[in-house]
């Protein structure tokens, strides 16, 4: 190789030698600064926060509810004419949403309750239809007794129509469906009956449970049958509920069995 050239390749390995930390160092600026954006970015977006340990807080908040369960349970809200008083304004106050809840006529709860008052209607009807019946016959073997015959067709004819709107009566019931409701439908029921709970407790201003095991000890003594003797109440409660028992009772009646727990939806 000549001077010449050596000395040429020399100069061109030196110019490469001093451009290339120069590209180098712009490379590694340019990254500096797309990790800076993206920091800023992160930043102003909200992050996750870390997980939680949710099993011990889950085992927390069951234990706590555990707890106010047995509280309630062991030492329930004396039944006292005042929290009587609390109590009835409560149930109203939770027959009122539930009136709501259940004027929503394609809902799983309105489709239910109008089942269950039609049915309801048509047992009504068919016991006032018999007593209506049998009433008729008895004034008429008393007209006959008595010899007053005249009347009698007059009979035959109520007697007639009773039995004209018997059948028109038992198609209309036996064409009542039962509504088939799915498993996602209890459960929007579930939710429903819980917020009247609610909604009943703040009214009568009590807690849930307390309100949950005021009105089972109060609608199960109320709606007990006069052959069974209660337990579990002091002779003050059963003293207090006695005093309002007829008005409890049309209160509750149709809405709760003598258990103290509401008639299940069907």
């Amino acid at each position: 190789m000549s001077r010449r050239t050596l000395g040429t390749t020399v100069a061109l390995a030196a110019l490469a030698s001093l451009a290339m930390p120069s590209a180098s160092h712009a490379q590694f600026g340019g990254l500096i600064k797309k990790r800076i954006a993206q920091t800023a970015i992160s930043k102003a977006i909200p992050q996750p926060a870390a997980p939680a340990d949710t099993q011990a807080q889950r085992r927390a908040a069951d234990d706590a509810d555990r707890k106010a369960r047995q509280e309630a349970w062991s030492h329930p809200t004396p039944i006292t004419a005042a929290n009587l008083g609390n109590f009835e304004t409560a149930i109203h106050a939770e027959q009122a949403e539930r009136a709501k809840a259940a004027a929503q006529a394609q809902s799983p709860l309105g489709r239910s309750v109008q089942y269950s008052v039609a049915k309801a209607k048509c047992k009504h009807d068919v016991a006032a239809s018999d007593t209506a019946a049998q009433k008729i016959q008895a004034d008429m073997q008393k007209e006959a007794a008595a010899g007053k015959t005249a009347g009698l067709q007059a009979y035959y004819e109520k007697l007639s129509k009773i039995n004209t709107d018997r059948i028109a009566r038992s198609q209309r019931c036996d064409a009542l469906k039962q509504p088939e409701l799915t498993d996602a439908d209890f459960a929007l029921i579930r939710a429903e009956d819980a917020h009247e709970d609610s909604v009943g407790a703040a009214a009568g201003g009590f807690t849930s449970l307390e309100y949950g095991r005021l009105r089972e000890r109060v609608v199960a003594y109320a709606l007990m049958p006069a052959s069974w003797k209660p337990s579990g109440y002091s002779a003050d409660e059963l003293k207090a509920i006695d005093a309002r028992r007829v008005e409890i009772r049309k209160l509750v009646g149709a809405d709760f069995e003598n258990s103290g727990q509401r008639i299940s939806v069907e």
